[in-house]
This record gives structure tokens, sequence and C-alpha cells, in this order.
């Protein structure tokens, strides 16, 4: 018997579960508002990036959209709208440069949170129907840039010995079923 579909289902919600503890652990931590507004690490993003090559395109989005339902049931409509729209062109970013292969981790990362964070200015602007929500573009980049270096170093770390341990067990659940 193939369990496939269900040891995708299995990582899917295993990974989701990861996205969301992570927000909500980031939630608890203090936002460097002083910075910027509405900052935050992306620490939940790893989740995603980590779905990508182990569970594959569909899988991410599956986590993304669960993020995104996440934060739209505990921070309220606003935040929801804003990270649905981040996380969905981050995602295709991604997997866009990790298809071409010529980026790392640390590369798609950083696009993926420049872009996440340029899309949440984008819908801040049309929400407050004032472009000057852009003057802090250059901030989010800069940050995007530390930020995402941090969780594509990260998902560097976790990634190889995951995928490694998922054949292996792949490899053993074919052989008993």
């Amino acid at each position: 018997m193939n369990n496939s579909r269900s040891y995708f289902i299995t990582r899917c919600a295993l990974l989701c579960a990861v996205a969301v503890v992570l927000s909500m652990l980031e939630s608890m931590l203090p936002a460097p508002v002083f910075l910027v507004p509405g900052c935050r690490l992306g620490l939940s993003n790893l989740a995603i990036i980590i779905a990508i090559p182990v569970i594959g395109s569909g899988g991410a989005l599956s986590v993304a959209l669960v993020k995104s339902m996440l934060i739209l049931i505990t921070r309220g409509v606003t935040a929801g709208v804003m990270s649905l729209a981040g996380g969905m062109l981050s995602l295709c970013v991604m997997i866009l440069l990790f298809r071409c292969k010529r980026f790392g981790f640390v590369g798609a990362s950083v696009a993926g949170a420049a872009v996440h964070n340029t899309a949440q200015l984008a819908v801040a602007a049309l929400l407050m129907s004032d472009i000057r929500v852009f003057s802090f573009l250059w901030l989010y980049l800069l940050l995007s840039i530390v930020t995402g270096a941090l969780t594509g170093t990260a998902a560097g770390i976790i990634i190889p010995p995951l995928i490694k341990v998922l054949k292996i067990n792949d490899k053993t659940a074919g052989r008993s079923g």
C-alpha cells in the first residue's frame, strides 16, 4: 500500500504547526517598532522556506495559507490581508528562484523577504490611500537583507539533514507497506 499521500499530509501538517508556533513566538517578542512600524523578524517564514524543497510548491502554498489564516484570526483583517499578499508573492518568488537553481537558501530568502515587505507596503498604501507609506521602503528592504539572510541561513542548516532523514523514512515506509 502506498502511503505517499499520508506522508505528504503529515509533513504539511507538521510544517503548518511549525509556522503557527513560530508566528506565535514571534508575536511574543518585543517588536522594534521604534525602527519601522510593523517590523517583524519573519520567523514563521522559515517553515515556508523549508516546505518548498521538502514537500513541494503545493505543500508550501498550504503552509503559507494556514499561516495567513492564523494571522487573520489572531491579528485581524488588515494584518491577515497584508500577510496573505506578502506571503503569496514571496512564495511565488522563492519557488521561481529555487527552480532556476541559481539561488541558494539565503538568496531566495532575502528576495522573498524583500517582496513580502514590498507587497505589504503596497497593501498598506491601498488601505490608507496614501502612497507616502513607500517612504519606508528603503528601510524595509535593508531589513529584508538582514532577516532574509538569517532565515535563509537557518533553512540551509535545517533542510539538508531533514531531507536526508525524510528519504530514509520514505524507504523504510515503502518496505513495510
